[in-house]
């Protein structure tokens, strides 16, 4: 836990968490404002830029692949790794940029409309329960077990 037995935070783990929720908070901002600027349909150049984004999950996953074969993971298990790897990349990397481009080109429907907060709320929560989820990883696969999932 992330608590020492007084109840308060232990300054290691803040130090060790909090950038790593930060990053991870801004990157599904983006993600999330991507999201919103290819359904609003303002991602001109999308398709140009879609290449790149391919590139990019594909380098993901050989870095997965070969990373995953030289540690516990092996075989199956290092190729179903690998796979999320590089679909993950492809999609927070495309989202991502996509995001950044419709911010930088259409600020006013982003800071105006206070879309921003919003999404940077939810980025916030969701990088909380990934966090929470991966620290807690047992409990969470052992309730998924029980339930049939």
């Amino acid at each position: 836990m992330a608590t020492s037995a007084n109840g308060y935070f232990e300054r290691e783990v803040l130090v060790q968490a909090g950038p790593l929720i930060c990053a991870t908070t801004l990157a599904l901002t983006a993600a999330f404002l991507g999201i919103v600027g290819i359904a609003s349909g303002n991602a001109g150049g999308l398709v140009g830029r879609l290449p790149v984004y391919v590139l990019a999950g594909s380098v993901g996953f050989v870095a997965a692949l070969l990373a995953a074969e030289h540690s516990e993971y092996y075989g199956r298990e290092a190729l179903v790794t690998a796979t999320c790897v590089g679909i993950v990349g492809f999609v927070m990397i495309g989202l991502g940029t996509e995001g950044v481009v419709y911010g930088l080109t259409n600020p006013d429907a982003v800071v105006a409309s206070h879309l921003s907060a919003y999404l940077l709320s939810a980025a916030m929560i969701a990088s909380g329960l990934g966090y929470w989820t991966v620290r807690n990883w047992r409990d969470v696969t052992r309730v998924m077990n029980k339930s049939g999932l």
